[in-house]
C-alpha cells in the first residue's frame, strides 16, 4: 500500500524548503533608536562561527519580525540549516517594539533599518531581505549604507505607497477620507495616523535614492500580487544598477503557498552562494 504520509516528489521539495528538523538557537535582540527600543530575534546554529554569512529580514507595513504567516521564521530556519545567521526586528509601533503605529513615518523607518544594518553587519557585511514596504525601506537604507550591504533582496516591494497616498488617496485599499473626517484610518484594528501620509506626500522618492545602491539586487514579485502590482517591482529592478527581476507566476503579496516560498528561499540560497 502507498504511504499516505509521504508527499509526492515535488510537494516533498516544497515542504523541505520550509520544514527543518533541527531547531536553531533563537536569541532576543534589542536595539536603541533615538531613545526607543527595537526588539527582534537572532537565529543561528549555536556554533558562533565568525565567518557565517549574515542576513537581515525587514518586515512589511503593520507586520512583525516573524513576517507574514511566519515567512521570516521559515526563511531563517531554512538559512540557519545552511550555516547562515539571521536577524529580524520589529520596527517602532509594530510587533513588540516601542512606539505607536499611529506615529510611524517612512523616513524614520528607513533610519531604523539603517541602524539594523549596522548592528547586524558589525565589522562585516550583511545580506538585506525586505518584504513589501520593508523592501522599499531596505533598498533606500542600503543605498545609504554602501559597502555594508552585501546584497539586497526585495520581495514584492511596495513602491505603490507613493501613488496610493498621493494619487489614489488611499492606504492599503482604505480611503484616506476617513483620516480627514476623524484623524485616522482604521486598518484592520490598527490606527494609521496622518504622520505617514504627510511624510509620503512631502516628496518621498522611493526610486531615485534606491538607484545609489551599487550591489546585486534580486527583485521577486508575484504575477497575482493583489496589493502591489507587478509594475512596481519591475521599476526597482530597472532603476537599481545591479537589479534583476524574477516574476513568480500566480504568487500573491504574502507568498502564501509553499511552492512560492520555495522560490524565494531557493533564490536566497543562490544569492548567498554567489556573493562573497
Amino acid at each position: 500500500m502507498p504511504d499516505s504520509s509521504r508527499p509526492a516528489d515535488r510537494s516533498s521539495d516544497d515542504l523541505a524548503a520550509v520544514h527543518v528538523d533541527v531547531d536553531p538557537r533563537v536569541t532576543p535582540l534589542a536595539l536603541d533608536h533615538r531613545g526607543r527600543t527595537l526588539r527582534g530575534w537572532r537565529w543561528d546554529d549555536g556554533t558562533d562561527a565568525p565567518e557565517a554569512p549574515r542576513v537581515l529580514f525587514v518586515h512589511g507595513f503593520s507586520s512583525t519580525s516573524a513576517g507574514s504567516r511566519q515567512l521570516f521564521v521559515q526563511a531563517a530556519r531554512h538559512l540557519v540549516s545552511r550555516g547562515v545567521v539571521a536577524h529580524s526586528y520589529d520596527r517602532l509601533g509594530q510587533g513588540v517594539s516601542d512606539g505607536d503605529f499611529f506615529d510611524i513615518t517612512v523616513r524614520d523607518e528607513i533610519e531604523q533599518v539603517r541602524a539594523m544594518i549596522r548592528e547586524t553587519a558589525g565589522a562585516g557585511r550583511v545580506h538585506i531581505v525586505g518584504h513589501s514596504l520593508g523592501a522599499v525601506e531596505s533598498a533606500l537604507a542600503a543605498a545609504q549604507e554602501g559597502e555594508r550591504g552585501a546584497s539586497v533582496t526585495l520581495w514584492s516591494p511596495a513602491g505603490v505607497i507613493v501613488d496610493d497616498m498621493t494619487v489614489r488617496d488611499r492606504v492599503m485599499g482604505e480611503p484616506l477620507a476617513a483620516m480627514r473626517e476623524r484623524g485616522f484610518v482604521d486598518l484592520a484594528g490598527m490606527a494609521v495616523g496622518p504622520a505617514i501620509v504627510d511624510d509620503v506626500r512631502d516628496g518621498l522618492d522611493v526610486y531615485g535614492r534606491a538607484a545609489a545602491y551599487q550591489g546585486p539586487v534580486d527583485v521577486l514579485h508575484g504575477s497575482a500580487d493583489e496589493v502591489v502590482p507587478l509594475e512596481y517591482g519591475r521599476r526597482f529592478a530597472e532603476v537599481m544598477p545591479g537589479g534583476s527581476l524574477t516574476v513568480v507566476e500566480g504568487a500573491d503579496h504574502g507568498w502564501s503557498s509553499l511552492p512560492w516560498r520555495r522560490r524565494l528561499f531557493d533564490a536566497l540560497d543562490q544569492r548567498l552562494e554567489s556573493t562573497v
